[in-house]
């Protein structure tokens, strides 16, 4: 019994990151998403593609933190890992986003319908898939090199 608790222990933490990560990306990125939007009326940009902007903006620096937060390591981390981790997880989320709101946005509404789900809830999905997922091949990647220098 105890073999087998010690081979699950690091899936059951992976996939306990990976959920923190989506329920932590989800509420900052719907946050960063409000943020965009208070930048765009208390500024007075007057653009569509400026919201879009602020929008996918929001969006990715919220979701961003939040998965970095959930697969955050407190201790052995060097400064040059973190940097490149944060960044690596900022265009991850860049990239989701964008691809949300193209996939969104190409929604096909039938006439005198509203959609049921916005461009700005693809936005912010689209930027928890990648982030987490990079999150994911990230600390598995790490994980295998730290294997093979054993």
């Amino acid at each position: 019994m105890e073999g087998v608790i010690e081979r699950l222990r690091p899936l059951v933490g992976l996939t306990a990151r990976t959920i923190m990560g989506v329920l932590f990306g989800g509420t900052f990125g719907f946050l960063g998403v409000g943020i965009g939007w208070i930048s765009f009326v208390f500024f007075g940009a007057r653009s569509g593609d400026t919201l879009l902007l602020l929008f996918i903006a929001g969006s990715s620096v919220g979701v961003a933190g939040g998965v970095f937060l959930a697969w955050l390591n407190l201790d052995g981390n060097s400064a040059g890992r973190l940097i490149v981790m944060g960044s690596l997880l900022l265009l991850a989320a860049a990239g989701g986003s964008w691809g949300g709101y193209q996939f969104g946005s190409a929604q096909d509404v039938p006439c005198c319908a509203t959609a049921d789900v916005t461009p700005i809830t693809y936005i912010v999905i689209g930027a928890i898939v990648a982030t987490s997922v990079a999150a994911l091949l990230l600390n598995l990647s790490h994980r295998a090199l730290l294997l093979f220098r054993r």
